[in-house]
C-alpha cells in the first residue's frame, strides 16, 4: 500500500458518515444556487490519425489524417457541468476576432445557460488540438491556438462590465482560471471585491508552467488545485500536504480548500472540521483532461451550498470518476448517473434498509 493510501478511509467508511437524507438535502440546496462561471473559453480538439511508416526523406513518422472532433472545454465545460445541478447559471468569458466561432459556443452550451462573451481583439479563440494515434488512443503532439496577451483597452472595460453585472445577480463564483490572459489584476480585483463566494482554480499547463499560481488572488472562499499546483503556489515540495492546505487557507480567508491527488483522491481542509480523506472512485480511466474542472464544478457547489466535507468529497470524486471515463469534454457530468453511483455507495453498508434500495437510479 502506498503511504498515500493508508489513512484514506475505504468507500464503506465514507458512506457510513452519510445518509439518504442527507444527500436529497444537498441536491436541493445546490440547485437553488444561482452560480456565475468565469474564465477562458478554449475549443479542445482531438485530431485523430494511423501511422503509415517513416517518412521517405526525414527522420519521422508519417501520419494519415481521419477526422478531427471538436469539444467545448475550459470555462464552458465547467458551465455545463454546473447546469445539471442549478436552475440558473451563467458564464462570462471572452473570444477572440480570428476564427471566432460563436455559433459553436453558444450551441455547445446547455439550455438554460446564458452567456455573456466579450471580444479579445486581434486575437483567436483558444484551440488546443491534440494528435491522436487511433488504434491506441496515445497522443502524440499539442497545437495550441493562442495569443498570450492580456485582454485591455476597450476590450477589458467590456469585458469587467459583463462581470460585474454578472457578479450581481449570482450567489457564487466559480473562477476557471487557465492563466491565458483573460483574468487581469482588475478582474481579480473585481471578483475579490464582489463575489458574494468565490471559488477559484488557478490551472498549471504547458502555456503558463511557472508563472500562473493561486497568490494571483488575494483572497477565496473556496479554492480546488492538484497537489502540483499547490506545491507550486507555497514553493514548498516537502511539507505535509495537511499543513500546506491548512496555510494556504489561511492565508486566503478560505473556509475550504481541496487538493486532488489522482488515484489517491483528495484531500479536503474545512474550518473547525480539518482535513477530509476521500478516496479516488474511478473504475475506468480513458483520458484526464477535463477531470478536475469537473471536481472544482461540484465541490464549489457543495461547498456554497454548506454540504458536510464528507459530501462535498464524494460528489467531487464522483464527477472526476465521470469524466476520467470519457475522452476529454466529449460529456459533462450527468446528474442521474452520478446519483446512481452514490446511492450504489450507501448500498455498501446500507443494503439491509430497503428504503436505500436503488430504484430507478435514485436511492
Amino acid at each position: 500500500m502506498s503511504p498515500r493510501d493508508r489513512d484514506v478511509p475505504t468507500p464503506a467508511e465514507i458512506a457510513a458518515r452519510l445518509s439518504p437524507a442527507q444527500v436529497r438535502a444537498g441536491f436541493e440546496a445546490m440547485r437553488g444556487l444561482s452560480v456565475c462561471v468565469v474564465g477562458e473559453t478554449i475549443i479542445d480538439e482531438y485530431a485523430y490519425c494511423d501511422a503509415i511508416g517513416k517518412s521517405g526523406k526525414e527522420p519521422m513518422i508519417v501520419n494519415r489524417f481521419l477526422r478531427c472532433d471538436a469539444q467545448a472545454g475550459g470555462v464552458l465545460a465547467v458551465a455545463n457541468h454546473v447546469a445539471e445541478f442549478c436552475d440558473h447559471v451563467e458564464v462570462v468569458s471572452a473570444l477572440g476576432t480570428v476564427d471566432r466561432r460563436e455559433d459553436f459556443v453558444r450551441a455547445s452550451l446547455q439550455p438554460h445557460v446564458r452567456a455573456s462573451l466579450a471580444t479579445m481583439t486581434g486575437s483567436p479563440t483558444i484551440v488546443k488540438r491534440r494528435y491522436i494515434d487511433a488504434y491506441s488512443r496515445a497522443k502524440m503532439m499539442g497545437v495550441y491556438h493562442m495569443d498570450l496577451t492580456p485582454i485591455a483597452g476597450d476590450d477589458e472595460r467590456g469585458f469587467l462590465d459583463l462581470l460585474s453585472c454578472a457578479l450581481r445577480r449570482c450567489d457564487v463564483c466559480i473562477v476557471a482560471d487557465y492563466g491565458h490572459g483573460l483574468l487581469t489584476p482588475a478582474a481579480v480585483a473585481l471578483l475579490t471585491a464582489e463575489a458574494r463566494f468565490l471559488a477559484v482554480n488557478t490551472q498549471l499547463n504547458a502555456a503558463n508552467s511557472g508563472y500562473h499560481v493561486l497568490s494571483k488572488y488575494p483572497r477565496a472562499d473556496y479554492a480546488c488545485l492538484h497537489e502540483g499546483e499547490l506545491r507550486l503556489d507555497a514553493r514548498d515540495l516537502l511539507s505535509e500536504l495537511e499543513l500546506l492546505l491548512e496555510r494556504t487557507a489561511g492565508r486566503m480567508r478560505a473556509r475550504a480548500m481541496m487538493a486532488t491527488l489522482g488515484k489517491h483522491g483528495t484531500q479536503l481542509w474545512c474550518q473547525d472540521v480539518g482535513v477530509v480523506r476521500c478516496p479516488a472512485l474511478a473504475t475506468a480511466v480513458v483520458e484526464r483532461i477535463g477531470a478536475g474542472d469537473a471536481v472544482l464544478a461540484l465541490s464549489s457547489l457543495a461547498i456554497a451550498a454548506g454540504l458536510s466535507p464528507e459530501l462535498a468529497s464524494v460528489l467531487g470524486n464522483l464527477a472526476g470518476a465521470q469524466m476520467v471515463a470519457v475522452m476529454g469534454n466529449s460529456a459533462s457530468i450527468r446528474r442521474a448517473p452520478l446519483e446512481a453511483a452514490l446511492s450504489e455507495l450507501l448500498g455498501i453498508v446500507r443494503l439491509p434498509e430497503p428504503a436505500l434500495r436503488v430504484v430507478g437510479g435514485r436511492p
